[in-house]
């Protein structure tokens, strides 16, 4: 565990870094993310303006553990913040379903507004939650922003992904699909409190984990000993 909190130089730096690491990835989608964020002045003046705002809020909190409570509630926010674009973009969704979806998520606004907006939204919280999640996993070393956050964020696409469906679906398929919904929702909640309090959360943990091992899901918990690392 950290001893001191991450100052917002620090949180910067490893943010910038991984920006420029995403540049190299194998995955495309970040790939993606960081050639849109850095290709642009704007677009990146953008970003740096409100992640450094996300990490002046950060480094604030003077305490470690507090510190870390308060990034794991960043990340679960960037995370709900991209949804509706990364959902538009993953499905593919086109013509006057796409203009269901925006009206229902952005009313009163003209639909090229929104989907402008939207794409930038996307862009820049994509970007932040790269981020957020690096600061998780390699620098403070928090074993929730392993598996639970990545399953956390599984459930989510997918409870989006029906809630959306059931939008612009038939009338029988949207019945089919929403019943799901509570489900999902109750499967959110969990997996949140387990990234917001592991210690707790570890019988819960335990279960998904034989649960996920018994269905044949990857299963991703190991045990994280977080080596100390202090500023540089």
């Amino acid at each position: 565990m950290l001893r001191h909190a991450i100052s917002h130089a620090r949180l910067m730096r490893e943010s910038t870094d991984r920006v420029e690491a995403a540049l190299r990835s194998s995955d495309g989608t970040e790939q993606l993310i960081a050639r849109r964020v850095l290709e642009s002045p704007v677009v990146w003046q953008q970003w740096e303006s409100e992640h450094s705002s996300l990490m002046h809020q950060l480094a604030n909190c003077g305490v470690p553990h507090v510190q870390v409570a308060a990034l794991k509630q960043t990340t679960l926010r960037l995370l709900h913040g991209k949804a509706l674009f990364q959902y538009l973009r993953q499905r593919t969704v086109r013509g006057n379903r796409r203009r269901q979806v925006i009206a229902h998520f952005r009313p009163g606004r003209s639909y090229e507004s929104a989907i402008v907006a939207e794409h930038g939204v996307y862009l820049r919280k994509a970007c932040s939650f790269l981020c957020a999640s690096q600061l998780g996993s390699e620098v403070v070393q928090d074993p929730a922003f392993l598996d639970p956050m990545q399953r956390y964020e599984e459930l989510y696409t997918e409870y989006f992904d029906i809630y959306c469906s059931s939008l612009t679906g038939t009338e029988e398929q949207s019945e089919s699909r929403q019943a799901l919904l509570p489900l999902l929702k109750r499967q959110l909640h969990e997996y949140r409190l387990a990234i917001l309090d592991p210690g707790r959360a570890q019988p819960f943990l335990r279960r998904e984990a034989e649960l996920r091992r018994r269905t044949g899901d990857t299963q991703r918990l190991a045990a994280v000993k977080a080596r100390p690392r202090g500023e540089r």
